[in-house]
Order: C-alpha cells, then structure tokens, then sequence
C-alpha cells in the first residue's frame, strides 16, 4: 500500500485493511489498526469505535488469499 493510499484511509478502512493482512498472514485476530505505513503508531481495541471493530473483522472475513510460507 503505498503512502498516498494510507494519507487518504479513513480509520474504518485501515481497520478494515488490518483486519485482511492479518488473516493473510495468518495472524490471530485481535482488532487493531495502524496510524503509519509501519505500525509504529497503532489503535487497540480499546481505543476503537463499534465501526471500526466491525471494519476489522469484516476485512478479516471477506480475505480469501493466504500467505505462502512455502
């Protein structure tokens, strides 16, 4: 994703976004997103509004892809 993408994501997409990379990557699912492009400045679920929760866990479930290891 390149920077321009993450200046114009609303908090309810990079939830969304958060919630795919982490069922691509084979992560457990725990609501969060990221601030930054790197993760350095990051919303727990605490922090997250009911929309935002429900954004992760809908881009986690609509992730088809996984990553290969292999």
């Amino acid at each position: 994703m390149g920077r321009v993408k993450d200046w114009i994501m609303d908090r309810e997409e990079r939830a969304a976004a958060r919630g795919a990379a982490d069922k691509y990557y084979g992560r457990y699912p725990v609501p969060h997103f990221w601030k930054d492009s790197l993760g350095v400045n990051f919303v727990t679920e605490k922090e997250m509004s009911e929309n935002e929760i429900e954004a992760y866990w809908e881009g986690w479930r609509n992730e088809e892809d996984r990553k290969d290891w292999g």
